[in-house]
């Protein structure tokens, strides 16, 4: 799954999860969504690859939410995407 795919379905994910990024330099890289740990310093192992924390679910959806309200046109999950990881990158 990637972030595209995630903002699709993200009403049906669990708001006590996190999302965690496959490469921090490109919003459409694989992600995984798991519960955090203590210790694991934002990184996530699965299937020898390593995943990056990107933001936690709850936020994202507040985020997505707060965004559309404040736009006037109804941007693709593409858009939506990318803003999100913009967000989750700089500013969150």
């Amino acid at each position: 799954m990637n972030l595209v795919e995630l903002v699709g379905d993200i009403k049906n994910v669990n708001d006590d999860l996190i999302v965690f990024l496959e490469n921090r330099e490109d919003f459409k890289s694989n992600v995984i969504i798991s519960e955090g740990m203590d210790g694991d310093n934002g990184i996530k192992v699965d299937n020898g690859k390593k995943y990056y924390y990107l933001i936690e679910i709850f936020l994202a959806k507040e985020f997505i939410e707060d965004w559309l309200q404040s736009i006037e046109f109804s941007p693709s999950p593409d858009e939506i995407a990318k803003r999100l990881y913009d967000y989750a990158i700089n500013d969150a």
